[in-house]
This record gives structure tokens, C-alpha cells and sequence, in this order.
């Protein structure tokens, strides 16, 4: 299934979204305007380092003081102004949930009952401590009771249904050549380690890992009954059934060619390449009932079926075991929460503790009934002043960018037009949808947590299931609820999306200084739009279908360009032995940018009539910089920066910030830098797109 290509990781990610309930979406009273959030400026006098040269580390002479006086908390891997947002919404969820859940006469099915329901049963840690392992045992018991392959297939089947995904998962998404239509896309399985890499590579660190993984998946399968000779013998069976799943996969760079994995495919087809599966059957029992489907990675697809001949089934079953424990450890009784973020909290991330319970629910809330949270969200904390003010704000970048694209001197007559008309068929999408899914058919009740959350996970599940075969609604908003705190742009939709929860200081403040906003959401804006003209976005058309719109000359052309970016990055080091993957993170880094260029153009050109202001001894260019960078301050554990490194298409903030300023003449003036500087990169190697 394609992703969406994001601004940065995802803070309070939504698997599933509806409504059908009384909370609005529209604020009833207008709120009274609050003082900017920092100061008229926007920016943060005392996050900057001004003993650092701006021209020898901008993202240090912008944020330095910030990182020094925000050391990473003990609750994360990573800490920066994403996360900082991120708290600030999770206070407005945590009294909603509050209040909702203190509600003893709430309608039935209303969204006030789901919500406080679900919040009250999270909280209830002394009935899900004496539920122990029970609420998943039946799962448990049917795995157990597998006793040939065709049942083996009839339980993957069943866990499916339920909103898992062992070795393969069908799901419905946009047809990559007609984008307007869902079609079934069958992709990869979960696996429990980040990354294929974290199966293969020969590092000392990589070994140590996967010897931990043995430890931690023996400790879980011990915690639900196994003896500890069975758990240590299934762990280690896990891990190399794992592996051979892993090496089968395409690699994440060869993930983002959007080729790589489209290749439509007749049912009939599909039962000669992986014969091992009844796929008619199947199909039918996710009440799927097309011909065709696209096939993501085929040589996967025969792996697995090549698999499920040859391996022992008690292989098979210990896998379906762990996955099924591991996808639910966290809904469990405090052993199981408690390995479970040992392994994953501090072995793979770096994380020291775990986060206080209602911190947990508040976010498995947002993430299982997403959009009935988000809709008093939005009532409490996004106006409508503001969301006309941010959608003006996209009006002036589009507006820069139609402009910039005629003066390109890389690109042709034919390609500016086409450019053009995919610009004006952008769609905007802004703090919330415009319709409210509906939840009516997902019951939620205090009796069970991991109950609540399995249903909510099977809703969604078929939710998505139900899409296939119909129409798109563009009303979709994928994982994203209104308070994510993130932004996207989405090649088959042809879209920009920017939740309630990333239009907060100190992205966006409506009362701040425009060399603020425009630095700060401006570039976002300008990073999903540009999105759309990256390496992968620029495969698509103004239809969101994947078709080739360059001509040769201009294709080419572009290709350097993007490289150049890309070889940038690949020069900057995580941490030892670990460099950025410059092709992994091409597309983003391709979208900074051109997002800051764009952005600071159109607010040049806001700019136009009036009296240019110096604010605290800033220029407003040097303002619109400052507010660019500051929104990536951030710190980072090194377990966490290696993962992001392998898995996470994003670099990370002192490299998506000087990375970009290090290819823009603007800034060198704005700040008066010479060749000499380390934030002026050699001329032979610059990079310029827009």
C-alpha cells in the first residue's frame, strides 16, 4: 500500500477515524485572540545559541540553547518542538476523556459514551491486571488447535478479518493508474523487528539486537503459558522464519519507486504464483469479491507460499502466537506492558520510561476512535478565523510557485504546462474533514481495554475492506486525525492535508509575525506542496495517476537535481558506521527545500508595499529563517537516530535544517555568509530545483 508522504514522524498517529455523534466539528463561539505564543516576532529569543555563527551551524545558532535546556526526557527516544505541540494537544484530549468518562448519563452508542467508555476501560488497571493473558486466549486456542495447512490458511484468514496482518495483509487503496477508483492491494506482513536490515546486517550492534529479540519474544510466549524451554526453542524458530521473510522484501529505497510495487494482477494469476493459498476462498471470506488485485511485491508473495510448504506448521504456529501477543501486548496486564516496552521502548529506541498510564490511553484513544475525540478537539481548540487564515496562507504559495515555474530554466515549454495544470488541480484539506466518518457499528463499553481496542481494529480493518471496488472519497483522511501533529501530500488524491493539530504555535500562530508563520507552517505548506514535484510525486499527474508527464530532456534534468539532494545526505553521519540513506530520504529532503524556497518568496511577496521591519535585531528574512529552523529543535537517542536511519524517510532536524539553508543563496545574503562558511556548500556540489 502506498504511503503518504509526510512533513515528519507521526507524534499521535490514527489507525482508524469516524462519527455519527453530537460533538461538532465547528467552534460554536468565537474564541478571543490570544498574544502570540513567544512574542510578536513568532520566534524563540531564548532558544538560539548566538555564541555559534549562524553561517558555520545555523541549526545550532537557532535552537542550540533549546536542546541544551531541553535534554531528552527519560518517557522518550525523541524529544523536539513536534513532541513539545504533541503534549500541549494530549492535555486538551486528556480533559475531554476526563470529562467524557466522569459522564454517568451519556446516551447509549453516543460519542460521548465510546469515548469516556474507552478511556474509563484503559484506566482500569486493576480489571485488566486480573484479566491477565485471558482476553487474547481465544486467539491463543485457535492457533493451538491448527492441525494441517488448510487450516493454518482458515486461521491467517480469521486473524486478518481481526485487524492483524501475519505474513501478508490485503487492503483497499488507490489504483496507481486510475487513481479515482479503490482497488485491493495484497502487501507485506508485519514483522516484528523496524527493518529488514535489522534481520541482515552483519553489525555487531544488528547481532546484538536479534539476540535480544530471541530473549524478549521467550520472556512474552513464557508470560502466556509456554514453558521456558518450549518459549526459548519458538523464539528461535520466530526469528529465522522472520529473516527469511525479511530478506524476501523489497528494500525501503526501492519501496519509494512507485513501479516497484504496482503490478495489477488476475486472482487466477495470483493462485499459479502462490499456490499454497486458496485465494478465490480467501478473498471471499474478507468479502472481497473482485478478480484482480495488485500484487506489491511478488517475490515476497512466492516466498511466503513457498514458505507455508516447507516449514513445520508448529513453526507456523509459534509465529501466529507471537504476532498475535505482540499486537496486543500493550492492551495486557503490566508483565506483558512491561517486556513489551523494555524490548521496544528501551532496546530498539532508547527509551528509559514508559510514560504514565493515562499518557498511554490518551493515545490509544486518538489512535482506535480518533475522529469522535478529534471532533470537541477541533470545538476546543481550532476557530475558524484560523482556518481561513491558513488556507490564505496556501493561496500565497500557490501563487509563488505558479509564478516560479515558468522561470525554471531546466524545464521545457511542454513540462511547465503540465506542471502548472497539476498546481491548479491541487486539493486542500484543512484542520478537519468536511464529513465525519460514522461509528455507529463499532461498539466500545467499559467491560475490556483489549477488547475495545480488537474491535476498533477490526472495525477499521473493514472499513478499509468495504472501499474496494468503489469510487475514492476524497473525504479520506487516512491515519491522520484532527490532532495529529503532521502534515501530507498524497500523489493519487492529488492532495495536502493539514490537521488541527500541526496549526498550533510554534508552526502556525495567527497573531505572530508573518516572517514567523511563513518560516514556520509557510515551509510545511511549501514542503507538502512541493511533494508533489519530488522524486516520486512527480510521477504523478494532475489526476493522481502514475504517468510519466516529463519529456525526455526535462526528465533527465530533473533526475540530476533530485541525485544532487540526494548525495547531499548521504554525506551527513547518525552515528558510527550509520549514515543517512540519501535515496531514502530524497523525496523529503526534496521537499524542504523547495518548501522554504517557495515559502520565502511568497512571503517576499507579501511583503510588497510595506514598510520592512527589523524585530529584536532581525531582519525579516533572517526571521523567516529562524522560523524555519526552530521547529526542527530536537533531541535524540542514538538506538533512536540509527532506527530513524534505516526505516524513516525523514533525515533527521540538524540535517533537514542546515541540509537545506546549505543550498540557499537567500539565506547566505540574509545572513551575510562567504564562500568560505560551512553552511555554503562548494559550488560544484549545490543543489537547486526551484
Amino acid at each position: 500500500m502506498r504511503r503518504t508522504f509526510t512533513a515528519a514522524v507521526i507524534v499521535l498517529t490514527a489507525l482508524i477515524a469516524g462519527c455519527g455523534s453530537s460533538h461538532t466539528g465547528q467552534s460554536t463561539a468565537a474564541a478571543a485572540p490570544a498574544p502570540a505564543f513567544f512574542a510578536p516576532h513568532g520566534f524563540d529569543l531564548s532558544a538560539m545559541d548566538t555564541n555559534v555563527k549562524a553561517c558555520d551551524d545555523f541549526y545550532r545558532f537557532a535552537v542550540g540553547k533549546w536542546r541544551d535546556t531541553h535534554p531528552l526526557p527519560a518517557q522518550y527516544s525523541r524529544y523536539g518542538r513536534f513532541e513539545e505541540l504533541a503534549e500541549r494537544n494530549r492535555e486538551v484530549l486528556h480533559k475531554i476523556l476526563e470529562e467524557d468518562a466522569a459522564m454517568t448519563n451519556a446516551a447509549p452508542g453516543s460519542a460521548e459514551q465510546k469515548v469516556g467508555d474507552f478511556y474509563a476501560a484503559c484506566m482500569n488497571e486493576p480489571a485488566i491486571e486480573a484479566a491477565g493473558v485471558t482476553p487474547i486466549q481465544p486467539e491463543l486456542d485457535r492457533i493451538n488447535g491448527i492441525s494441517d495447512r488448510a487450516s493454518l490458511v482458515t486461521e491467517l484468514n480469521h486473524l486478518h478479518t481481526a485487524g492483524f496482518a501475519p505474513l501478508f495483509r490485503v487492503g483497499g487503496t488507490n489504483d496507481q493508474k486510475n487513481s479515482k477508483m479503490i482497488i485491493a492491494s495484497l502487501g507485506t506482513g508485519s514483522l516484528g523487528l523496524p527493518d529488514r536490515d535489522y534481520y541482515l546486517r552483519d553489525d555487531d550492534r544488528f547481532k546484538t539486537i536479534r539476540t535480544q529479540y530471541v530473549t524478549h519474544i521467550a520472556l512474552m510466549l513464557t508470560l502466556a503459558g509456554e514453558s521456558p524451554l518450549q518459549a526459548e526453542s519458538d523464539a528461535q524458530g520466530i526469528l529465522d522464519l522472520e529473516t527469511k521473510l525479511a530478506a524476501s522484501q523489497l528494500t525501503r529505497v526501492e519501496q519509494r519507486v512507485p513501479e516497484n510495487t504496482y503490478h495489477p494482477t488476475a486472482v487466477a494469476e495470483l493462485a499459479s504464483m502462490a499456490p499454497a493459498i486458496d485465494w478465490s476462498t480467501y478473498l471471499q471470506n474478507l468479502g472481497i469479491t473482485t478478480t484482480t488485485l495488485n500484487v506489491s511485491q511478488p517475490k515476497y508473495i512466492k516466498t511466503v507460499s513457498q514458505l507455508l510448504n516447507d516449514v513445520p506448521l508448529e513453526n507456523w504456529k509459534a509465529l501466529l502466537r507471537w504476532q498475535v501477543l505482540d499486537g496486543a501486548a500493550s492492551t495486557l496486564s503490566s508483565a506483558f506492558v512491561r517486556e513489551d516496552f523494555n524490548f521496544s521502548g528501551k532496546t530498539l529506541s532508547g527509551t528509559k520510561e514508559q510514560q504514565e498510564r493515562w499518557k498511554r490511553c490518551v493515545r490509544s484513544a486518538d489512535q482506535s476512535i480518533g475522529q469522535l475525540l478529534g471532533q470537541e478537539y477541533v470545538r476546543r481548540n481550532f476557530t475558524p478565523e484560523a482556518k481561513a487564515k491558513m488556507s490564505s496562507l496556501i493561496d500565497n504559495l500557490v501563487a509563488a510557485l505558479r509564478e516560479d515555474i515558468p522561470t525554471l530554466s531546466w524545464m521545457g515549454p511542454e513540462t511547465k504546462a503540465a506542471a502548472l495544470t497539476k498546481l491548479n488541480a491541487f486539493q486542500r484539506r484543512i484542520g478537519y474533514p468536511d464529513k465525519w466518518r460514522d461509528y455507529s457499528a463499532l461498539t466500545i463499553s467499559r467491560a475490556s481495554y483489549a477488547a475495545n481496542v480488537q474491535a476498533a481494529r477490526a472495525w477499521a480493518y473493514h472499513h478499509n475492506i468495504e472501499r474496494i471496488g468503489h469510487a475514492d472519497d476524497p473525504n479520506e483522511w487516512g491515519g491522520f486525525t484532527p490532532p495529529t501533529v503532521n502534515a501530507s501530500y498524497n500523489p493519487p488524491q492529488n492532495n495536502i492535508t493539514f490537521p488541527a493539530g500541526i496549526l498550533q504555535p510554534p508552526f502556525f500562530d495567527p497573531n505572530a509575525d508573518d516572517a514567523y508563520n511563513y518560516g514556520g507552517i509557510g515551509t510545511v505548506i511549501g514542503h507538502e506542496m512541493t511533494h508533489g514535484f519530488d522524486d516520486q510525486g512527480a510521477k504523478y499527474d494532475a489526476q493522481g495517476n502514475l504517468r510519466n508527464w516529463f519529456t525526455p530532456d526535462d526528465l533527465k534534468s530533473f533526475t540530476a537535481r533530485t541525485d544532487c539532494v540526494a548525495n547531499e545526505y548521504s554525506e551527513f553521519n547518525v552515528a558510527q558506521g550509520i549514515n543517512i540513506n540519501g535515496k531514502l530520504v530524497n523525496g523529503e529532503s526534496v521537499a524542504d527545500l523547495g518548501g522554504a524556497t517557495i515559502a520565502l518568496r511568497a512571503y517576499e511577496k507579501s511583503l510588497e508595499g510595506k514598510q520592512r521591519q527589523t524585530i529584536d535585531g532581525f531582519t525579516p528574512e533572517q526571521r523567516f529563517f529562524l522560523g524555519f529552523a526552530q521547529v526542527w529543535g530536537e533531541n535524540m537517542s542514538p538506538q533512536e537516530a540509527t532506527r530513524r536511519a534505516l526505516t524513516d524517510p525523514h533525515a533527521q532536524g540538524p540535517f533537514r535544517v542546515n541540509g537545506t539553508v546549505q543550498n540557499m543563496p537567500e539565506f547566505w545574503k540574509a545572513y551575510n555568509c562567504t564562500d568560505s562558511d560551512k553552511m555554503v556548500r562548494d559550488a560544484a556540489k549545490r543543489c537547486s530545483i526551484w
